[in-house]
């Protein structure tokens, strides 16, 4: 019983060495391959009008009234930015505010798509739990 126990280490050596080889080959290849983060492979001011038609379409919403105060809060972010940009200040602080931004925007599009969600699941309960046509007593009787 013990032989085998130790050609399994014996055999488990090899197979652990070319394992983390590989893996630390990998991520030593993967480290310059992936360029600029996407939010600033774009120019501050394709990104602020990006996002301005962002909020435009987030405020146009029939809920836009139940995220107010995060509308406002992505539209001040974004002045902020523009402000930035327009003074040719681009630098981390633009990017920091835009990305902040962004945020807040993609947050805003997550609150209407959960609701909308929960909107058709209610309808689809409802539907669901209704009588069906032709039944109207408590029995079913017409």
């Amino acid at each position: 019983m013990r032989s085998l126990v130790r050609r399994s280490q014996r055999s488990f050596r090899p197979a652990a060495l070319l394992g983390l080889f590989l893996m630390l080959s990998a991520l030593a290849g993967c480290g310059s391959g992936y360029g600029p983060y996407p939010a600033t492979a774009l120019e501050a001011n394709e990104r602020v009008l990006r996002a301005r038609g962002a909020l435009e379409r987030a405020k146009s919403d029939p809920l836009a009234n139940e995220v107010r105060v995060d509308l406002q809060r992505a539209e001040a972010w974004i002045v902020t930015a523009e402000t930035d940009v327009r003074q040719k200040e681009a630098n981390e602080r633009a990017d920091l505010y835009l990305t902040t931004a962004e945020g807040h925007i993609s947050m805003i599009q997550t609150h209407y798509a959960r609701r909308r969600a929960e909107d058709k699941l209610a309808k689809r309960r409802d539907q669901s739990l209704a009588p069906p046509e032709g039944m109207t007593g408590p029995e079913g009787a017409p």
